[in-house]
C-alpha cells in the first residue's frame, strides 16, 4: 500500500506475522485452487509470510509464482519458507497500487487479506488487471466483519469490537471489503465474476482475541484489549470470521 492515507492495521510485530504464518493455500484459498494449472505463472499480492504462495507455487510446478508485499519481515520469513520447499517462489517488495511488471505477465493473480486494508480498491484492481494476459484470471479473498460470530456475547465485547472496527478505519480499511469484492471485479471489467463466501472458526479463541487485542494495545485501547482477553477465557468462547471470495477473468 502505497498512499498516505493507509496504515496496515496488523502491522508487522513477530505476533501478526505468526498469525499468518498458520495459513496455507489449503485453508485459504481453497476457492482458487481449481482455477490453477502446471506451467501457469503467478502473481500473489499481499503475500504475507508466504505460507498462501508457497501451495500455490507447490499447484503451478513447474510454474512460477511472485509474491509482493510491503513488509520486510514477512517477506523474509516467506523466503525462509520457499527456500525449505522444492518450488519456484520468488518475493519481492512492492506496492499492489505500482505493480512492477509489465503488461501482460500473468496467467493469474491471487489476493488474500489485502483489499480490507485498501483506501482505492478500483485503482489496485486496475493495475492487476493491467498485468493479467487476456483470460487470465483473479482471485479474491477478504474478511466481512457484518457477518463475524462470536460466544458467548456481551455489550463489552461488542463495544471493543467497535473500537477495533474505528482503527481499521481510521487507517484507511474498509471492514465490509468482503461483500464488496464482486462488485469491484465487475466495476475494473473483470467477465464471468463468480463470488463465494466461506467460514473460518480458530480452534483456539485465544489466538484471535490476543491478535485483535495486541493491535487495540498499540494503539492505546487498553480496555479493549482486556475485553477480548477476557472473553477469550470462557470456556465456551468461540470466533467464527466470515471470508468472502470473487473470481473474475480478464476478458
Amino acid at each position: 500500500m502505497n498512499q498516505s492515507s493507509e496504515n496496515y492495521t496488523p502491522g508487522y510485530t513477530s505476533n501478526a506475522v505468526d498469525f499468518m504464518s498458520r495459513r496455507t493455500a489449503e485453508s485459504h484459498a481453497a476457492f482458487f485452487l481449481p482455477q490453477l494449472k502446471a506451467g501457469m505463472r503467478l502473481l500473489d499480492c499481499g503475500c504475507g509470510p508466504g505460507g498462501i504462495t508457497v501451495g500455490l507455487a507447490e499447484r503451478v510446478s513447474p510454474g512460477e509464482v511472485i509474491g509482493i508485499d510491503l513488509g520486510g519481515a514477512q517477506l523474509e520469513r516467506a523466503r525462509e519458507r520457499a527456500c525449505a520447499a522444492p518450488v519456484r517462489a520468488t518475493f519481492r517488495e512492492a506496492s499492489v497500487y505500482s505493480l512492477p511488471f509489465a503488461d501482460a505477465e500473468f496467467d493469474a493473480v491471487f489476493s488474500h487479506a489485502l483489499f480490507e486494508h485498501l483506501a482505492d480498491a478500483p485503482k489496485a484492481l486496475g493495475e492487476i488487471r493491467r498485468v493479467l494476459k487476456p483470460g487470465g484470471c483473479v482471485g479474491l479473498r477478504s474478511p466481512d466483519w457484518g457477518g463475524f460470530v462470536l460466544h458467548p456475547w456481551s455489550e463489552k465485547l461488542a463495544n471493543a469490537l467497535s473500537d477495533y472496527q474505528a482503527m481499521q478505519r481510521a487507517n484507511g480499511g474498509d471492514v465490509s471489503a468482503g461483500r464488496k469484492l464482486a462488485g469491484w471485479l465487475r466495476q475494473a471489467q473483470f467477465a464471468r465474476v463468480q463470488a463465494s463466501a466461506a467460514y473460518e472458526i480458530y480452534p483456539s479463541a485465544a489466538v484471535i482475541a490476543d491478535y485483535l487485542a495486541q493491535q487495540l494495545d498499540s494503539n492505546g485501547r487498553d480496555e479493549s484489549a482486556a475485553v477480548l482477553r477476557n472473553w477469550a477465557k470462557e470456556p465456551d468462547a468461540m470466533f467464527a470470521q466470515a471470508w468472502f471470495e470473487a473470481i473474475g477473468y480478464k476478458s
